[in-house]
C-alpha cells in the first residue's frame, strides 16, 4: 500500500509540472529563463503552437455572441471544465485565442501572456441537496496547476482599473456524468466576452483601463481570484471597482440578484444600470453562498458578483446545460455590465 501510495504522489507530481507546459510551452519556458537569470547556455523550447490570426479573424471574432461561447465552452469536448484538468485546459485555450483575436493586452504573469499561474490544494467530491460540490481534502497530497487569464483595454489613464469577472472554470466529471456548466458559468464568461466586444466595436477609447479576468478554480473555494489578490501583475489600490457575473441566463426574465460588501461603488453602478436596463437587481443575502467578488472584498475593494434570482435551479447537476438558459435574459446581462463599465471607466 506504501509503494502504491508513493506511485501515486509520483505521477501526481509529474502531472503538476507537466501541466502548464502542456498548455503554454514556449511562454513557460520563458517564464523558466527568466526566473533562472538567463544561462549562458540557451535553452532549447518547444515552439509555441502558432494560429493564423489576421483581419478577417479578428473581425469574426468581434461578431460572436454569448451564446456561442457558452455552446464551445459547455460541449462535452470540455468535459466539465474542471480546475487542473485537460477539460479546463481546453477551455483555456478557447479564451486565451478569443482575447488574442481581440487585440487585449496580455496581463499574466510576464513571458506567460495571458495566464497567471497558480496551485489548487486537493479536493473530496461531494453532494449537498442533490448539488455536486467540494470539499477540501487531504493538505499532504500534491497541489494541481491551474491558471486565470488576464486582459486588458488600455484607457487614457492606465493607473485606474476597472475589472470585470467571471470564473471558467466548473466541476468536471462525477460518477460517470458530465457536468457542462453552461450557466454555472459560461454564461458568466460569454457575457463578459460580449461587452468587451462590443466596446471594441463602437471603437472609444475608455477614460480608465478594463481589464477581464477569467478566474479558475471558482469552484474550489475561489482561489483563483485569491492567488490573483495575492499576487496581483499590478498595484491592487489601482482596481477601483470589481464587476463579477457568475450564473446569469436562467431565471425569470430582468429579475437578477446582487452580492457586494455593502452599498459600494460597483453595487450602485450596476443597480443603475441595470434601472436603464429595465432590470432588477437587489443586493440579496448570500446564505451561505459566494463568487469571486468576496476575495477582493476582503481586500477592501468595491466589488460585486451579478446573478440571477433563480441561479440555483439545476445548478451543480448535469442538467446545467445550453438547453435551460435564455438567450435573452443573457442578453440583459450583458447589457447590464456594459452600461455599468460606461459608467465607470468611460
Amino acid at each position: 500500500m506504501q509503494t502504491r501510495r508513493t506511485f501515486l504522489k509520483t505521477l501526481l507530481g509529474l502531472g503538476a509540472v507537466l501541466f502548464p507546459w502542456s498548455i503554454f510551452p514556449a511562454r513557460m519556458g520563458e517564464f523558466v529563463k527568466t526566473e533562472l537569470g538567463h544561462p549562458s547556455a540557451e535553452l532549447q523550447l518547444p515552439p509555441e503552437i502558432k494560429t493564423k490570426i489576421n483581419k478577417e479573424s479578428n473581425s469574426e471574432s468581434l461578431r460572436r455572441t454569448a451564446m456561442d461561447d457558452i455552446i464551445v465552452l459547455s460541449a462535452p469536448v470540455m468535459q466539465g471544465r474542471r480546475a487542473g484538468s485537460v477539460g479546463e485546459a481546453k477551455a483555456s485555450e478557447y479564451l486565451t485565442l478569443q482575447l488574442s483575436l481581440l487585440g487585449l493586452k496580455p496581463m499574466g504573469i510576464p513571458k506567460a501572456g495571458f495566464a497567471q499561474a497558480f496551485t489548487i490544494p486537493p479536493v473530496t467530491e461531494t453532494k449537498v441537496n442533490g448539488r455536486l460540490t467540494f470539499r477540501p481534502g487531504r493538505y499532504s497530497d500534491l497541489r494541481i496547476p491551474s491558471a486565470n487569464l488576464v486582459g486588458g483595454l488600455r484607457g487614457e489613464k492606465e493607473s485606474e482599473i476597472i475589472l470585470i469577472s467571471a470564473h471558467y472554470d466548473h466541476l468536471g466529471i462525477f460518477e460517470g456524468h458530465l457536468y457542462p456548466g453552461a450557466n454555472d458559468n459560461a454564461s458568466g464568461v460569454g457575457c463578459i466576452l460580449d461587452v468587451i466586444r462590443r466596446i471594441l466595436r463602437e471603437g472609444k477609447i475608455p477614460k480608465r483601463t478594463i481589464v477581464i479576468a477569467f478566474w479558475s478554480a471558482e469552484e474550489m473555494g475561489f482561489v483563483g481570484s485569491q492567488a490573483f489578490v495575492n499576487n496581483p501583475p499590478f498595484p491592487l489600490h489601482q482596481i477601483k471597482a470589481v464587476l463579477n457575473v457568475d450564473t446569469v441566463g436562467n431565471g425569470v426574465m430582468g429579475d437578477f440578484a446582487l452580492w457586494g460588501n455593502g452599498e459600494n461603488v460597483a453595487v450602485k453602478a450596476i443597480q443603475q444600470a441595470a434601472a436603464i436596463c429595465g432590470a432588477s437587481a437587489p443586493i440579496t443575502p448570500t446564505a451561505g453562498h459566494n463568487s469571486d467578488s468576496v476575495s477582493f472584498a476582503a481586500a477592501g475593494i468595491p466589488a460585486v458578483t451579478i446573478m440571477t434570482r433563480d441561479w440555483l435551479d439545476k445548478n451543480h447537476t448535469p442538467e446545467d446545460t445550453p438547453a435551460i438558459l435564455k438567450p435573452e435574459q443573457i442578453h440583459l446581462a450583458s447589457e447590464i455590465i456594459y452600461e455599468a463599465v460606461h459608467i465607470l471607466a468611460f
